[in-house]
């Protein structure tokens, strides 16, 4: 066990820019940037994506290091809060200035200094449930450092009342484990294919209130993503993908009204930095 525990914690800021790297070259994605196109986002393609993706491995490697050597606690908090801003920095000097991965930086970061806190622990069960609380329970440690500047995420967040990427992540990130699920991660597949990663964003979609979409199209924009994604999964029979044709309306429509399902992006990503690990592991057994 011990064995394989190192091989992940020297590997882990790896395994978090290929989960980011997995996600952006998921092809027919509704409303996000992929390597067949950049649907509403006049500001990105997936070259730049790719970018900032590969720039932020040194972040997750500190937040790993961190996550290892620091108890769970406001001293842990307020050093992943400071690598975060970091990262954020490097991002936006990479990208000019887009914000590609900022959600990510939260989510995946979290996942990624729980994951490495809990892997040089006896005590401790090492599970994707057991990772996602822990997460959860840094994120609801408020950050020592208050950070004013307008931001569009807390913004939709205020305006309708919504919990958005910090009450998920507090929460123990409920829609992790809802893709994982959905991707048949709890029943031994630790390599998801295509429709089965594309199930799992969908799910995600069908109820997660992503301030993304509201930031851009509000309350009645949020709504029919709900609608429609629900709709996708339940035609769907089980274990088979989604219907093709649906699907890709379901895309038109929202790169047509300028929707990105951007937060449901950033948690299939700490979803598939979760399998990653654990696919490792099996791999080394």
């Amino acid at each position: 066990m011990h064995n394989i525990v190192k091989v992940q914690q020297a590997s882990i800021g790896r395994l978090a820019t290929q989960a980011l790297l997995a996600e952006v070259n998921l092809p027919h994605k509704p409303g996000l940037v992929g390597p067949d196109g950049s649907r509403g986002h006049q500001d990105m393609d997936i070259e730049l994506m790719r970018k900032s993706a590969k720039v932020l491995e040194p972040t997750f490697s500190e937040l790993a290091e961190a996550g290892k050597t620091i108890e769970l606690g406001q001293e842990l908090r307020n050093e992943i809060g400071k690598i975060g801003r970091r990262g954020e920095a490097t991002m936006m000097d990479a990208t000019g200035g887009v914000n590609t991965h900022r959600g990510a930086i939260w989510n995946v970061g979290l996942l990624v200094t729980a994951a490495s806190g809990l892997m040089t622990r006896e005590d401790q069960p090492f599970t994707a449930f057991s990772i996602a609380q822990r997460a959860g329970s840094l994120a609801s440690i408020p950050d020592s450092f208050i950070d004013s500047s307008p931001r569009p995420g807390a913004t939709a967040r205020k305006k309708y009342k919504v919990g958005g990427a910090v009450s998920e992540a507090a929460s123990g990130f409920p829609h992790v484990i809802a893709i994982l699920q959905a991707m048949g991660f709890y029943a031994g597949d630790f390599t998801p294919s295509y429709e089965l990663q594309i199930k799992g964003l969908i799910t995600c979609m069908s109820s997660l209130d992503d301030t993304c979409i509201l930031h851009r199209g509000g309350a009645e924009a949020l709504a029919f993503v709900h609608k429609s994604a629900t709709d996708l999964l339940v035609e769907s029979p089980p274990n088979e993908g989604l219907d093709v044709e649906k699907l890709s309306a379901f895309d038109q429509h929202l790169t047509n009204r300028n929707l990105s399902p951007g937060g449901s992006a950033d948690l299939l990503a700490g979803a598939l930095f979760l399998t990653s690990i654990f696919g490792e592991s099996h791999a080394n057994h």
